[in-house]
């Protein structure tokens, strides 16, 4: 008669301790075994990294928060509407007509000025050609139609060099961007999250995570569902760091952590890098892509934490 009030009771009480846990890895126990035992060996697990629950070696754990699965949930759902690619806009421009300007008035300055310069002696040597020459006995000669024809060649040709235009060079046409690209990672990010705080207008990564750590809202622990800022690198041309989406997250024997992560605009040009392997390594704090276009050359990118929703 009173069995039943007692294991309604009980039940209570191990769903209750079941739920303090808020580990998603916990392993599977026996049914033999108690409903405290679950948090038990998820500390276990914690403290002896060494044991395996799968033959790939990776020990997964709570990270010490507890993620909502309604939030995650939600941003499995938002991994497609976040994104929707707007590239930027290009303009045409006219690169070679200030040459062109700068040139006709190198021409018209430099040349015209010799041109002045060369007038004075040309007419005076006009004038003593007009003269008509004389013998040493002081006979004049008079000019043959020979002499005549040449002179108006050679008047001709002069004529014609000082008055030649100038050549102009052909205008090239030149392509340049303008604006960003979206979504950028930062904007993606936040779409991910639903992070809304921090808004400092155009804010950067590390502004970003510097805010949030004021407000105690960023871990060194890898956690699903949270952002992972990447420090500034202008050696890689990230000169106000990069941030990432973290899907997964995954605890290996050596202590490192391996992260599925997602993010924009990896190549400038706001494309999508999506469920791309990342190995963490929580004691030198340094990121190493695996997988996807960063791959080849992203190797112990300084890390400088997670961003918690």
């Amino acid at each position: 008669m009173h069995s039943t009030p007692r294991s309604l009771l009980a039940l209570a009480v191990a769903l209750l301790l079941g739920a303090a846990g808020c580990s998603q890895h916990t392993p599977s126990t026996s049914s033999g075994s108690s409903a405290t035992a679950a948090p038990q060996s998820t500390h276990a697990a914690a403290a002896h990294p060494e044991t395996s629950d799968d033959d790939a070696g990776r020990v997964q754990e709570s990270t010490g928060s507890c993620p909502d699965p309604e939030k995650i949930a939600a941003s499995e759902r938002d991994r497609a509407s976040c994104y929707h690619l707007q590239p930027a806009r290009t303009v045409v421009q006219k690169r070679a007509a200030a040459k062109t300007k700068k040139t006709a008035g190198k021409t018209s300055g430099g040349r015209t000025a010799a041109a002045t310069k060369g007038k004075a002696p040309q007419k005076n040597a006009a004038a003593k050609s007009s003269k008509t020459p004389k013998t040493a006995k002081g006979k004049e000669i008079k000019p043959t139609a020979k002499t005549a024809k040449t002179a108006a060649k050679t008047a001709t040709k002069t004529h014609g060099k000082q008055n030649a235009k100038p050549a102009v060079a052909p205008e090239a046409l030149e392509y340049r961007t303008v604006g960003c690209c979206q979504p950028q990672s930062l904007i993606y990010a936040r779409c991910r999250t639903g992070i809304k705080t921090c808004q400092l207008g155009d804010t950067s990564p590390v502004q970003w995570f510097a805010c949030a750590r004021k407000n105690g809202a960023t871990t060194a622990t890898p956690t699903a569902g949270s952002v992972i800022v990447l420090d500034a690198n202008s050696g890689r041309n990230m000169p106000t760091g990069h941030p990432a989406y973290v899907e997964e997250v995954a605890k290996n024997q050596d202590g490192t952590w391996t992260l599925r992560i997602s993010h924009t605009n990896y190549d400038r040009k706001c494309h999508l890098d999506q469920d791309a392997t990342v190995l963490f390594d929580p004691k030198r704090m340094t990121a190493s892509f695996e997988s996807g276009p960063w791959g080849p050359w992203a190797k112990n990118l300084k890390v400088m934490g997670f961003i918690l929703q």
